[in-house]
């Protein structure tokens, strides 16, 4: 079993995984996306057996394939503006090919690309939770200033508004500006012109006393307190400066119940779900990221081990009965990588055509 991680080898996650796999001597092959550089080239022969190719590796029944975070294909620099959109829809249809035709192989995917795609909407993921019985604020995702002004009306108390992606700007004095969740009157509204040009996502605002950050790892749930001094609304940008501390905490029986037909009808078996808790308890879904950075938890409390539990999930052997803490001693943890001093050796983050960082 090779596990073939879809991301640069120095992505800030890839790095650490591939380093404690290797250590605990299984093989790891990178593929960071379609590109013309040999290691970045595919392909995919149709013959009695499909064989796909990533690179240099040639995926064998059993192998894992985590789509961590896969480029998007890159293009020949020298390329004519005549032949551009020709070019991107070769490129682009080729990488679909490749990403779909995954998941007809005797491969395990974390997570099926169909899955990722489906669920990486915020209106299908808030119609799945409220199904699935959790708890979901009342929104309104729109550009119609009509309906964004009735919204802030039929709900006077406290509102919040919030892109549907984040990004992050280099600004011209070196500092960075992000988009943040922030709260919203009606009476701050802009014209009528400029919300028909930003959609956005309006939400009835939960008063937290914190916020969850969950991670599912097929039927395994483990959930961590997030307390902010601040108390901010996106807790994010406070992380990031070590304002948040991490507590490990319980999972509410319905809630996993609900997380776990949650995931079995988007048909993930991996992902970071964010909740909000109010005064009351109540554990209100407000996202899932399918790909979310999670190995920051570890920073915050070493009690948490979660890069070993995930490397015990990927490496899960069909119908172990071990559970996932039962095999994470298996793997060393995300303070061994840093005292390792193999992390000073891994060249800076690269990732073409991305014109953004992204927060998540």
């Amino acid at each position: 079993m090779t596990i073939v991680i879809l991301a640069h080898a120095n992505d800030n996650h890839t790095a650490p995984l591939k380093w404690a796999l290797e250590q605990a001597e299984y093989e790891v092959a990178c593929w960071a996306g379609l590109a013309s550089a040999e290691e970045r080239q595919a392909s995919i022969i149709f013959e009695e057996n499909t064989q796909l190719t990533l690179g240099t590796h040639v995926l064998s029944p059993g192998d894992v394939v985590w789509v961590r975070r896969p480029n998007q294909p890159v293009l020949n620099p020298r390329i004519s503006e005549a032949d551009r959109k020709f070019a991107e829809g070769e490129y682009r249809w080729f990488y679909h090919s490749i990403m779909y035709q995954l998941e007809t192989l005797p491969v395990h995917c974390i997570n099926k690309y169909s899955a990722s795609r489906f669920i990486n909407n915020k209106s299908v993921q808030l119609v799945l939770a409220r199904q699935c019985g959790m708890n979901v604020p009342a929104t309104l995702m729109s550009n119609q200033p009509g309906a964004v002004r009735k919204f802030l009306e039929e709900y006077p108390g406290r509102t919040i508004c919030k892109p549907f992606f984040p990004h992050v700007w280099q600004k011209s004095d070196g500092g960075l500006a992000a988009t943040e969740t922030f709260e919203l009157t009606a009476d701050q509204l802009p014209g009528d012109e400029i919300l028909t040009w930003a959609p956005a996502i309006y939400q009835e605002m939960v008063v937290k006393e914190y916020d969850v950050r969950m991670v599912l790892m097929g039927s395994n749930v483990y959930s961590y307190a997030l307390h902010n001094p601040k108390k901010a609304l996106d807790w994010r940008q406070d992380a990031g400066q070590g304002l948040v501390e991490v507590e490990i905490i319980q999972t509410p029986a319905a809630v996993e119940k609900a997380v776990l037909e949650f995931a079995r009808r988007a048909g993930v078996c991996f992902g970071s779900l964010d909740f909000a808790i109010d005064n009351r308890g109540e554990w209100w879904f407000l996202e899932i990221n399918e790909q979310g950075q999670f190995l920051w938890l570890d920073d915050f409390n070493p009690k948490v081990n979660m890069m070993q539990k995930f490397l015990a999930f990927i490496t899960e052997p069909p119908n172990s009965k071990e559970t996932l803490e039962q095999r994470e001693h298996l793997f060393p943890g995300l303070a061994q990588y840093r005292e390792s001093g193999f992390s000073a050796t891994v060249e800076p983050e690269v990732n073409v055509g991305v014109n953004f960082i992204s927060t998540e």
